[in-house]
């Protein structure tokens, strides 16, 4: 038996009216009070779009803290997301964005408050942070110090999750 834990998640990018039929919504509510919409016509599809233009789904308790369906096909026909979705138990709360609209395509998945501002681990960062504490140390001569700093920018930086651009308005076309 699955799990389930509250999950929101924000669909934007262009939906073509000819996929309108087979567009996996008809089960999901727009707010946590349960608000249905209407997922038969584009005006009640265009309807359930927030103040940001995303088409915006929410589930106090949903198997995994997943829309399974929902993400799998936007995947398949390339629409971009984002997904929060709260810790429970053993889970963490965790963020995913799929963004093929950005250049070659990004998925990113990092873990997250509850309230979906990402975490990055001690353990990832603290052995960066410690290098450069030793190097804030060094009496190495600076062009060596200063490649140093470099590579451990760099390490830092693959280690924080990115800052994607805000997910493009929800359109049919």
């Amino acid at each position: 038996m699955a799990d389930r834990m509250a999950a929101e998640i924000w669909i934007g990018g262009k939906l073509r009216r000819l996929w309108l039929e087979e567009f996996p919504i008809s089960d999901l509510r727009i707010d946590w009070d349960g608000t249905c919409f209407d997922s038969t016509t584009e005006a009640g599809i265009l309807s359930a779009r927030d103040e940001n233009k995303l088409l915006h789904f929410a589930d106090c308790e949903i198997a995994w803290g997943e829309f399974a369906e929902l993400e799998s096909w936007s995947r398949e026909h390339k629409i971009p997301f984002r997904r929060h979705s709260s810790g429970k138990y053993e889970y963490l709360p965790e963020t995913v964005e799929y963004r093929p609209d950005i250049g070659k395509g990004v998925e990113v998945y990092c873990l997250a408050t509850d309230a979906g501002e990402p975490l990055v681990l001690k353990s990832e960062i603290a052995p960066i942070l410690t290098a450069m504490t030793k190097l804030q140390k060094s009496t190495k001569p600076l062009e060596i110090q200063l490649r140093s700093w470099k590579r451990l920018a760099g390490k830092l930086i693959k280690v924080v999750p990115p800052d994607l651009p805000l997910l493009p308005p929800f359109e049919i076309v």
